[in-house]
Parts: structure tokens; sequence; C-alpha cells
């Protein structure tokens, strides 16, 4: 019977075999998708479309403390009105113009709507000469409404001209009609009354101030319209610009455009009036303003409406003609008013129980 055979134990210790752990296939997976995503993502944000421009909600901002007017003409009010802006890009990333389209409060339009052949700083200064302009109409609209002679019904301005008419043949948009059939014409009911007065066929003679401040005389055979006599021509009334009684100043940064002309006209009045025109109410208001308190349309009105909405009001003014517009966005949240002067305004926040002594309403 053979011997076992024995194996004497080395006092080398046994080699040790080292087992590397790998990472789970998935895990690689999902790394590497997050790597990819995150470069397509920066790359995206670095691609500039020019013929898009992305126009989103901006802010509500209360002016009384941005207005510049001698104390000794104003006075302290509860009230509060603020103006509302939207934020424009004008030069989007797609990944900003991916963001635009997935967010129903951001607007993606052409370049050529918002900017036309302008570039950005030209586009840039023409709002800034816009706000200078709306500032300058809303001082002396305020101003008239509180007793002030700043404004001067000076004529009719010719706004546009209908071919084949009187006027075709004798008029140029800006001429401004300052006498007509030996009547002084102020405004454009002044000419309106004075061609319905005569019948088709009549000779009608008027007075022309030219844009170069130059008078010519015109004499035309007025046309026939519906049974009435016609001369051819839309027209509004020309109004000349006084000088003001004494300063006022809105300082204002990175704001531009007309569309705050509503409510720096109400913030004037509130600070230039003893009583409360507000009422106490926070009031937001957007909308042009020419020298006669027509209100006018503004560009963003959903976005400005979704900045209300975030920012909230009591009452939010807008042009009459958006207020649909205004609405589809607040709903129920915030009262909406359309106006298409600057009386529908006060007329509302005196039924609301605005303060308007001191204040003359030109249509009661």
């Amino acid at each position: 019977m053979s011997e076992p055979t024995i194996y004497e134990s080395s006092s080398v210790p046994p080699e040790q075999v080292s087992i590397s752990r790998r990472a789970p296939r998935w895990a690689v997976v999902i790394a590497v998708i997050f790597a990819v995503g995150f470069l397509t993502v920066v790359a995206l944000d670095r691609v500039i479309i020019t013929s898009k421009v992305l126009t989103s909600p901006g802010a509500t901002r209360q002016i009384g403390p941005m207005l510049q007017v001698d104390p000794a003409k104003t006075f302290e009010a509860e009230g509060q009105i603020e103006m509302v802006t939207v934020k424009s890009n004008l030069q989007p990333s797609v990944l900003e113009l991916l963001g635009g389209w997935l967010d129903d409060s951001i607007k993606i339009s052409p370049r050529h709507e918002i900017l036309g052949d302008r570039t950005v700083e030209q586009n840039r200064t023409l709002g800034q000469e816009q706000m200078a302009r709306s500032l300058d109409i809303a001082a002396r609209v305020a101003l008239e409404r509180i007793g002030y002679d700043v404004i001067s019904e000076a004529g009719a301005l010719v706004i546009q001209i209908v071919p084949d008419t009187p006027a075709f043949r004798t008029l140029d948009r800006g001429d401004v009609i300052i006498q007509a059939e030996n009547r002084e014409v102020k405004t454009s009911r002044d000419l309106g009354d004075l061609v319905r007065n005569k019948s088709p066929g009549d000779n009608f003679s008027f007075s022309v101030l030219q844009i170069d401040g130059t008078i010519r005389e015109e004499t035309v055979k007025l046309s026939e319209r519906d049974g009435n006599a016609f001369l051819g021509v839309s027209i509004s009334t020309y109004v000349e610009m006084d000088e003001l009684p004494f300063d006022i100043d809105f300082q204002v940064e990175r704001v531009g455009g007309p569309s705050a002309g509503l409510s720096l006209t109400l913030a004037l009045l509130e600070r230039m009036l003893p009583g409360e025109l507000l009422g106490g109410l926070e009031v937001v208001a957007t909308g042009t303003v020419d020298p006669l308190g027509n209100v006018g349309a503004v560009g963003g009105i959903e976005q400005k409406s979704h900045t209300v909405m975030r920012n909230g009001a009591d009452i939010f003014f807008v042009p009459a003609m958006q207020a649909d517009q205004a609405r589809d966005v607040l709903g129920n949240m915030i009262e909406v008013i359309g106006v298409e002067t600057l009386d529908d305004a006060l007329s509302k926040l005196r039924s609301l129980g605005g303060d308007l002594a001191g204040v003359e309403l030109l249509a009661q």
C-alpha cells in the first residue's frame, strides 16, 4: 500500500488575486448621455439666431419716485400708479428660442417686425426718443387738466389722402389746414363741419400751413360721396406745444418707447393734485397718450398682462382695443379696464372713490 504524498507548507504566502470592480454599463451610458446633453446645451446657448426676437414679461415700476417735479407744486398721496414693461431679447440663442417656444408668456417675432431696417443701437435710440416725447406730452396733458394753458389747437392735420379726390391733387400728408371759407380752423371737427355745410360741386377755399412753415392758398371743387360733399382727406387736430411753467423730469434707465404715456399722465395728476386721485388703489396703466388725451395701442400687451398677473394690482388700464387680449391672460384675477381717452380713465377712478377735485374733464 503506497504512502500518501505529503506536501510541505511553504513559508511564501499564497498568491493573492486582485479583482478590479468595473462600473455598471448602464451608469456609463447615463454619464455619456449627460455629458453629451450638457455639451449640446452649452452649444445651443452660444448659437445666436438673428432672424427672431423674443418678447417676454418684464416688471411693474412705481412712477412716483422717478418723477422730479417742483416740490411746491406737488402733494403726497396714498395711491400708487405703476408703469409696466416687457423685455426684448434682440439676439436670442437657440436655447432661449426653444424656451420661448415652450413658454406661452413669451412671444417670438420675426426680427423685421420689431426692428424694421434699424440696428439694435438705432432701435435703442428711437425708444429713448419716444420715451422723452411721451413724458413731454404727458406733462402737457396733465397740466392742461389742472388749468395750465400749454397746448394750443392750431388746425386740421392731413393724415391720409384718398386717391382721385380734390385733396389728392392739392394736399400732402403733413399739411395743416388753418383756415377754410374765411373761417379759422383749429380742430379737425371745424374742418369737417365746414365741408359738410357744402354741396358736391361747390368750390372750397382753404389756407394750408406747409411742413416748411410757409402758407399757401388753395381752391378745389368738392366731389361727392354718399350724397355729401367730399374733400378726400383723413385728418386729426394739429396742436402746438407751449412752454411748460416749471420743469418736469422722469428719471428712468433702460426703458424706452411711448407706451408709458397714460401711466405718466395719471402719475403726474396724482402728484400735482391735493386729493387722492387713485382713491388709495394700486393702479397699473399702459397706453400711448396724444396731446388731446386719446389713448393708443401698445406693443406686447400679452406679455405686459403676464407681468401684471405676477406682480399684482387692483386695476389695469389698457387701450380699449386691446382689453380683450389682456383679459384673455388675466381672466378675473385683476380688473382690466379698457379706455379710449384719459377722461375714460379719470371717470373710472372717480367711480372707484378717486378724488377728481381740480381736474377738468373734456367731456362731462
